[in-house]
């Protein structure tokens, strides 16, 4: 699953379609794509695919799997992205993997909670984890630091954003398992 959300992700998401959708929006920056598209989106990849497999490292692997077929389509068809994001770079790669270590670390520490709160948490602290590494080693360097009034409306939107994707992909994994079940 991971592969085929890195490749999903990158025809919806052609460059600079998530800057302009956070310009339209008004909202600040740099960050406010990471926590609105990103995030949650790799949210859903992630979760849903450690519900679906139910073993210990399903996360990780999924986040690795998004990391590395994202930066290989990007690198052998030369497809553009947006520069601001560092998507398909090294750091990319780190900040993808920090995202899926963080989502494993929290589902296995987690597991006294209900599927559906381990869900909500995993998405909510991942995605700010996500952020923050933005924030710190890729912004920095691609697009600059972000205002220090703009933070908590953005890590507000990043933990609301996470919540959700948490609890989509919880109620969208269900089902699924369902299904691949009546196919095996």
């Amino acid at each position: 699953m991971g592969g085929a959300g890195a490749l999903v992700f990158l025809f919806v998401f052609p460059k600079g379609s998530i800057s302009t959708l956070v310009h339209v929006l008004h909202l600040p920056g740099p960050g406010a794509g990471i926590v609105l598209i990103f995030g949650p989106f790799l949210i859903l990849v992630v979760i849903t695919s450690s519900l679906l497999i139910l073993a210990r490292g399903g996360a990780l692997i999924a986040s690795l799997t998004f990391a590395v077929t994202y930066t290989l389509a990007v690198r052998l068809f030369g497809i553009a992205t947006d520069p601001k994001g560092a998507f398909g770079s090294i750091s990319f790669i780190a900040a993808v993997t920090l995202f899926g270590l963080v989502a494993e670390a929290i589902i296995a520490l987690g597991g006294a909670l209900s599927q559906l709160f381990r869900s909500v948490l995993t998405g909510a602290l991942a995605n700010a984890v996500l952020l923050v590494f933005y924030w710190l080693v890729i912004f920095p360097r691609t697009v600059g630091w972000v205002r220090w009034k703009d933070i908590p409306l953005l890590m507000g939107i990043c933990l609301i954003g996470g919540l959700v994707a948490g609890y989509i992909a919880w109620r969208v994994s269900g089902p699924l398992c369902r299904v691949i079940k009546q196919k095996e």
